[in-house]
């Protein structure tokens, strides 16, 4: 068995616990935490998947800064990341690339526990994607996956599952069919709507219950606002962002 010794992670990339993060920034999340326990309550909802259509639309910095915004209530949360083919969520943490997490998990080689990490004074637990593994789909839909989604429920208010993206690769709707629904994140003044509206039609297509949309990296100086927000929530939950 592995030991605890780097277990703890201390500090994380871009966090909203930074007291030197910009208030705009900071209540950004709090809107999207306050939205998200109004429709969780009411569909009872605890497994959520973070996707973006295509890469770098900020989809891995929304699951980490969501998930201690939700600590920050007092709500037990872990990140899982499910992007088997590129995974960056080590990146945010300081660990190495390839570290034990799912994959190593899914494949019995560890327990849950010898590869979680808790980030100090937080009620935020992250769980890397583990080695790269050649048949990151098959994986995602194995039963093995569908067992341990329902194990981490009874262990959490809250999992987050940072997903690969949808308009490239299967590996979300794979996903995404046995949890209870998906945020999509969406980068603004980037991301084509044409891909967008592809994505949220295959993701409803498949019985994924989509919860809402995140435009992400907003750029105030290009809409013309004033709002100096850095991300801002916007399609409501239910809502359709490709009509906004």
């Amino acid at each position: 068995m592995k030991m605890f010794k780097e277990k703890h992670i201390k500090k994380v990339m871009l966090p909203v616990t930074d007291k030197n993060a910009p208030m705009t920034y900071v209540e950004s999340y709090r809107s999207l935490c306050t939205n998200l326990e109004f429709i969780t309550a009411a569909q009872k909802c605890k497994s959520i998947m973070i996707v973006s259509s295509l890469a770098n639309e900020g989809k891995t910095n929304t699951c980490v800064n969501l998930a201690l915004t939700l600590s920050s209530y007092g709500k037990k949360v872990c990140v899982v990341e499910c992007d088997l083919r590129k995974p960056s969520l080590h990146r945010f943490i300081s660990a190495k690339h390839n570290s034990d997490g799912l994959t190593n998990i899914l494949k019995g080689e560890i327990e849950f526990e010898d590869a979680v990490r808790h980030v100090t004074d937080t009620n935020v637990s992250i769980l890397l994607a583990g080695v790269i593994p050649p048949n990151p789909s098959e994986l995602l839909a194995s039963d093995k996956m569908k067992k341990f989604i329902v194990e981490l429920e009874d262990k959490f208010d809250y999992i987050i599952y940072d997903t690969a993206p949808a308009f490239v690769v299967a590996d979300a709707i794979v996903l995404g069919k046995n949890l209870d629904g998906a945020i999509l994140v969406i980068k603004h003044a980037d991301t084509e709507k044409s891909i967008v509206s592809k994505v949220k039609r295959n993701l409803e297509n498949s019985g994924i219950n989509i919860l809402g949309a995140i435009l992400s990296q907003f750029n105030d100086e290009a809409s013309g606002s004033t709002n100096n927000s850095y991300y801002y929530y916007y399609g409501g939950y239910g809502g359709s962002p490709e009509k906004k």
